[in-house]
């Protein structure tokens, strides 16, 4: 190869790579442009970005570890899944504009803190982990609905009049389908 087509492809990868930066650049800044425009404060909706960003660093050891090279910050992996599930709910908490569910999200913090336990053990042959991962993960999971549904029927009201009407539809679907499987 001469040195000349090294030159040639050196000046095309160099212009494919400014040309790039040149579209991100573009987007970025119409993206941004929208944004004010449409009177959207970026940082407001992003800012959670900023707890799940330390998070992901945390759970990285554990994602990085292999049967054969396990990592030994991989216990880290816990209190970033935790981290991580913190930033997601209050990126959706602001979202809705309703952070009052935190009363009932925190079971999905501990949830999260089991799952970056069992991660943290994916290469555990007992299989002992597995199970009371999964255990504890579904308990939270049911705390946290059983917990969402108290509070937001009897204590922030979020449904008012509407939800005797669910409970109307629910014992009139129990009833069918219990009726369906008698026949």
């Amino acid at each position: 190869m001469s040195d000349e087509s090294v030159l040639k492809a050196e000046v095309k990868s160099k212009d494919e790579g400014t040309a790039r930066l040149a579209v991100a650049l573009v987007a970025g800044g119409v993206i941004l442009l929208a944004a004010n425009l449409l009177e959207i404060s970026m940082m407001n909706f992003f800012w959670p970005m900023f707890i799940i960003g330390p998070g992901l660093l945390m759970i990285w050891p554990a994602y990085q570890a292999t049967a054969e090279n396990r990592s030994r910050f991989s216990f880290l992996a816990v209190p970033g899944a935790m981290i991580v599930a913190t930033g997601v709910l209050l990126f959706l908490m602001n979202l809705v504009d309703h952070y009052e569910s935190w009363a009932y999200a925190w079971t999905l913090v501990l949830a999260a803190g089991a799952a970056g336990y069992g991660y943290m053990g994916r290469f555990d042959e007992s299989g002992e982990r597995e199970e009371k991962v999964y255990r504890f993960i579904r308990t939270m999971v049911l705390a946290f609905m059983g917990l969402a549904v108290l509070f937001e029927l009897f204590v922030f009201h979020s449904l008012g009049a509407w939800w005797p009407l669910l409970i109307v539809g629910l014992g009139i679907y129990i009833y069918f389908k219990n009726k369906r499987s008698i026949d």
